[in-house]
């Protein structure tokens, strides 16, 4: 593209290919934090859908009243894989919520396969812009090694 005249709808076509690959590859691409909440309990193993996860920030019991209370990192840990957080004993509150970071880091950190499939999307929502026919076969092929498969 040589003229500028067309960089707004790039880069509305940039956040959507960001978006469906994370989208298809349950995964968070550059690093931010992601705010699980629950009524009444967490799950003594929570499943945590955005990883790669690097940390839990915290969790919260919140009360009808919103009053809150911190629940001490000792009571819970992340399994090996990092997909979920598995907690010593239940946990009960009106909510219970779950803050934690997850991505690769920067947009340098992400890897060169998924950018590349994005890359294929972003080329392919350019050409075809009046079709909406989902991630390419080429950028799910690149993505395929990298999507988090639940059983």
């Amino acid at each position: 593209v040589d003229a500028s005249d067309e960089d707004a709808l790039i880069a509305q076509m940039i956040v959507a290919t960001r978006r469906a690959a994370e989208h298809y590859l349950r995964r968070t691409l550059v690093t931010r934090q992601w705010k699980l909440v629950y009524d009444d309990d967490a799950p003594v193993e929570t499943h945590l859908p955005m990883g790669p996860v690097s940390a839990i920030v915290s969790v919260t019991k919140v009360a009808e009243d919103t009053t809150t209370e911190a629940v001490d990192a000792a009571l819970y840990r992340l399994n090996a894989p990092r997909t979920r957080l598995c907690f010593d004993q239940a946990i009960f509150a009106y909510l219970v919520e779950i803050l934690y970071t997850a991505g690769y880091g920067n947009a340098a950190a992400v890897p060169a396969a998924i950018k590349q499939g994005m890359l294929s999307h972003l080329a392919e929502l350019y050409d075809g812009r009046s079709i909406a026919s989902g991630v390419p076969d080429s950028a799910l092929a690149l993505y395929l090694p990298y999507r988090e498969v639940r059983l």
